[in-house]
């Protein structure tokens, strides 16, 4: 779109689709420099929530979100989600409502399993980093 003076700032999101749905990554390399990162997917089955199947940690902070689907009512998650935080899974946090989690860097986090689900839900990762090296 960069044909015109502002089509530089209308951006295709990079979307990727596999047997987990489809999803989409963005940082300062699609975002003109932007220093954050935004990974939006849809959950929609039990069982593994995401690509992270064990715990990880980050040199930057991050926040996940959980957001449910129902227009009139987005704070209704739809589902029941644990998300595990802390070294070797230590803590695990069952949540039915819209949840953001609060993730300092060096904080292990994940996996996230979805234990029930009535329709599908957001989950949305936001980082203060322009590219996540993991």
């Amino acid at each position: 779109m960069a044909e015109t003076k502002y089509g530089k700032n209308v951006v295709t999101l990079p979307v990727r689709k596999g047997e987990f749905g489809s999803m989409f990554a963005a940082g300062a390399e699609q975002l003109l420099g932007f220093e954050c990162t935004i990974i939006y997917a849809f959950a929609f089955k039990p069982g593994i929530t995401g690509l992270s199947k064990k715990p990880h940690v980050h040199n930057y902070d991050e926040v996940v979100y959980f957001i449910g689907t129902d227009p009139s009512d987005v704070g209704d998650l739809g589902a029941e989600v644990q998300m595990s935080i802390g070294p070797d899974e230590e803590e695990k946090h069952t949540f039915d409502k819209a949840t953001a989690v609060v993730l300092p860097k060096g904080l292990p986090h994940c996996p996230i399993y979805t234990k029930r689900i009535d329709r599908p839900y957001l989950c949305m990762a936001v980082s203060l980093i322009g590219k996540r090296t993991d």
